[in-house]
């Protein structure tokens, strides 16, 4: 007798169809769909992939920006036991081509505006079915689900086997394919739908990109509650507002850049928002000061979540609304500088280099563990193992745990600088910026120093109401928050923004190389 698969996150779209037929699922910004449409829909697609020679465990990679399809191939490729590969449409034909050649997939399914992205190499041995909505010369997405049943699809797939592939960002180096399991998909909605008090009557707002952890993670654990989600392929502060009054939209995921484009929008005092009842921030640190701004101005119920892309679509940590309540109280600044709690599926310590655990309020590698956490790195079996060690998640974050529970990043491993003996965390003298009223956001890096080893470089963008301010200015109100040894003596720049990727992360690499080259 088989035992039951009661964690194939495919299943979940089933059980929508079941309790609410006629609901609106998804609405991008030309379509929309029911959930009984869907169900049908992705069961006909299973078959289409079936039909077209897809075998347990092929990779189907999708390259489009955030669209109905994209949904549908997710889960109708998990239907069929196949495995999902979002990549980023930002990326550039090379870029492209490295994954593609990692991945090895058997089928691409591609946005029409994408196509060129694809190596020529590649569209001779792969079959690729183009996202269209008007005439194109390749095989049409929609030819996979045309005359195929729409009844139920039988996977033989086990729940530990992977469900999708997801690319990391690349911000510590060339990314690495993540195996996501059905288990940790199901895991990770269910933990963050609670975390997050979604209602099953939310209507969910979604500008971030859902080829990267935090666009899936939200949309995986809106579709576990049932919402009806708003798909957007960019993101307008002035279109986001819009699309928040259209669609009486109650609860949205924004990554703290979006926030800050908000704040600065100057249509949002005379849009109607109040429908809007919750915002989850995360996928970035998110600045304090704005953040605070951001809480008067709206009074909305703020949640902070962290996680990574090998902590499956899901979070290790949140940070609750209670917990964003300005009360001006020193306890209450300090939860603000934290990402809140473990997540109710993940456990999370503070391990030295020894991997023993210290104790609390002491600095070490933050670890995970949990049903949440990845199968492992793509056909990267020793890398996998480094990461994985002693069944712990090993972050490369440095942060503590307070006494309360609170967990708190002070910054990569990797970011750390030593100067002159001492140990600089550039997230400490970036948060001492950002208090400067003039001060939108910043970024610190390294840079080589002959004589103290490592000397900090600040990038600092303006708020563009406020008076200009120079460098001089900033380091003085420096000197007055941080030691002597930790201000940025290798200079102070403006930019206009700070490069950031697909999922919102300043690129600090990008910024090094431009002090580089002067």
């Amino acid at each position: 007798m088989s035992r039951v698969r009661q964690m194939l996150f495919s299943y979940v779209a089933e059980k929508n169809a079941k309790y609410h037929p006629q609901k609106t699922f998804i609405v991008d910004e030309q379509k929309r769909c029911t959930f009984e449409e869907f169900y049908r829909r992705t069961n006909a697609l299973a078959r289409g992939l079936l039909n077209r020679g897809l075998k347990t465990g092929d990779r189907v990679v999708v390259l489009n920006h955030n669209a109905l399809e994209n949904v549908e191939t997710f889960f109708g490729v998990m239907k069929a036991g196949g495995i999902a590969v979002p990549v980023n449409v930002r990326l550039t034909a090379p870029e492209v081509g490295e994954i593609l050649q990692d991945a090895d997939p058997y089928l691409i399914i591609a946005g029409k505006d994408y196509l060129d992205r694809i190596p020529d190499c590649e569209t001779e041995a792969r079959q690729i079915f183009v996202i269209q909505r008007d005439a194109s010369p390749l095989p049409a997405y929609e030819s996979l689900i045309q005359g195929f049943s729409p009844t139920r699809v039988e996977c033989e797939t086990d729940d530990d086997e992977t469900a999708m592939l997801i690319y990391t960002s690349g911000t510590t180096g060339k990314p690495k394919g993540v195996m996501w399991s059905h288990r940790n998909l199901f895991s990770s909605a269910q933990a963050s739908a609670i975390s997050r008090l979604t209602k099953t009557d939310d209507v969910a707002l979604l500008a971030a990109p859902i080829y990267q952890a935090a666009g899936v993670g939200t949309l995986f654990s809106s579709t576990f509650r049932g919402n009806t989600i708003v798909l957007l392929n960019r993101f307008d502060p002035g279109d986001y507002l819009t699309w928040i009054a259209k669609e009486r939209i109650t609860t949205a995921f924004v990554v703290p850049a979006m926030l800050l484009k908000l704040l600065e929008c100057p249509d949002i005092d005379r849009m109607d928002l109040r429908s809007m009842r919750t915002i989850c921030y995360g996928s970035a640190p998110m600045p304090v000061e704005p953040l605070k701004q951001t809480i008067k101005k709206f009074g909305w119920t703020f949640m902070g979540a962290c996680g990574a892309t090998e902590t499956s679509p899901g979070y290790i940590a949140f940070l609750d609304g209670k917990d964003h309540f300005l009360d001006d109280s020193p306890r209450m600044e300090k939860h603000l500088h934290s990402i809140g709690k473990e997540s109710i599926n993940a456990e999370v310590r503070i391990f030295d280099e020894q991997d023993r655990e210290v104790p609390p309020n002491e600095i070490g590698e933050i670890v995970i563990r949990g049903t949440n956490i990845m199968k492992g790195y793509w056909r990267k079996p020793e890398e996998t193992a480094e990461a994985l060690r002693q069944g712990w998640y090993h972050t490369g974050d440095l942060g503590y745990i307070d006494e309360e529970g609170y967990i708190y990043i002070v910054d990569r491993k990797k970011d750390l600088l030593i100067s002159g003996g001492f140990n600089i965390y550039p997230k400490e003298i970036e948060n001492a910026l950002n208090k400067h009223p003039a001060v939108l956001e910043s970024a610190v890096v390294g840079k080589p120093d002959p004589h103290w080893g490592e000397t900090p470089v600040s990038f600092v963008v303006l708020r563009k109401e406020c008076p200009p301010v120079s460098a001089d200015e900033l380091m003085d109100f420096l000197r007055e928050r941080i030691a002597g040894y930790k201000l940025p003596k290798g200079g102070i720049f403006f930019l206009d923004d700070l490069p950031r990727n697909a999922a919102g992360k300043v690129m600090k690499q990008v910024l090094r190389e431009r002090y580089r080259q002067g």
